[in-house]
């Protein structure tokens, strides 16, 4: 074989040759694989929910129950519909990368939803049996349990140890994040701003 036919079989073989996942590495080709991306409501739900966690964290930090209350009234459908979509469609397939890594990350995201599910049921709970919050108009909200002393008690337990939860779940995710910037792992870290029709 000639000098000219190595070179050409060597390339033919390059470009035959399988990228992997197509969301692993930066020089990596991108299609728009929805096994690989999240849908474009995914994405949606994914920065509302961002958007009302920090409206959220703010009130509770100023200690403004009115605010937070009403704020977690106008989040709640939101956030349950993101957690339990999520949970029920599954995410991308893993990220090119050593697969303790890819169970972290993914474990934090399910600790995220699932807190997050904890947080508005226990917060929805807290705001409609509390007299503190009486502007709300809670009565026009029914829920399936009834409010009393205990239920109330035993709500502001967990939503605290949710809300917890939640933080050092959604650290964990930060730094996940970070982490595949760090290497240069663009399309990862891009597929959350990059919807795809079809996607998780």
């Amino acid at each position: 074989m000639t000098t000219d036919e190595t070179a050409g079989h060597t390339a033919g073989a390059a470009e035959e040759r399988p990228s992997g996942p197509p969301h692993s590495a930066a020089r990596r080709p991108l299609p728009a694989d929805r096994f690989g991306g999240y849908a474009p409501l995914s994405v949606a739900l994914h920065w509302l929910s961002v958007l009302f966690a920090a409206a959220l964290l703010l009130t509770a930090w100023l200690d403004r129950p009115e605010l937070h209350g009403l704020a977690g009234l106008v989040a709640a459908p939101f956030l349950l519909v993101h957690t339990l979509r999520r949970l029920k469609r599954g995410f991308p397939r893993a990220p090119d990368e050593p697969a303790i890594l890819s169970f972290a990350a993914r474990l934090a995201i399910i600790a995220m939803l699932l807190a997050m599910l904890v947080i508005v049921l226990s917060g929805l709970s807290i705001v409609l049996s509390s007299d503190r919050i009486s502007g709300l108009a809670r009565s026009d909200i029914v829920l399936p349990w009834a409010p009393g002393p205990a239920l109330t008690a035993a709500a502001h337990a967990w939503h605290g140890t949710a809300a917890q939860l939640f933080l050092a779940a959604a650290g964990l995710h930060l730094l996940a994040a970070l982490g595949y910037g760090a290497r240069r792992m663009h399309a990862v870290t891009s597929r959350i701003v990059r919807p795809v029709p079809g996607g998780r």
